[in-house]
């Protein structure tokens, strides 16, 4: 059953509606301010909509090296299955 959490991100107050639970989506949230934070931080970006858009490449960015990594990991564990099945033979 969706559930509706009411959200702070970067002062600005948002409704959501989701499968996951509140813990995940808390989580979520405070990922999300933190890499706003971070776009502040470092960046001379002063209007909302900058400050979240950055804060989104950064985070995409971040998901594509992860899915990059794990699809490495995944064919080498591919190979490693591969030759423990050749030895056990």
């Amino acid at each position: 059953m969706k559930k509706v959490l009411e959200l702070n991100i970067n002062g600005h107050k948002l409704a959501v509606r989701s499968d996951e639970d509140e813990e995940h989506i808390r989580a979520v949230e405070q990922y999300l301010n933190h890499k706003i934070e971070e776009v502040k931080e470092n960046t001379k970006a002063v209007s909302t909509l900058d400050l979240a858009l950055l804060a989104a490449l950064n985070i995409t960015g971040e998901v594509i090296k992860t899915k990059e990594i794990l699809e490495r990991l995944g064919r080498k564990s591919d190979e490693l299955a591969e030759l423990i099945d050749r030895r056990l033979d």
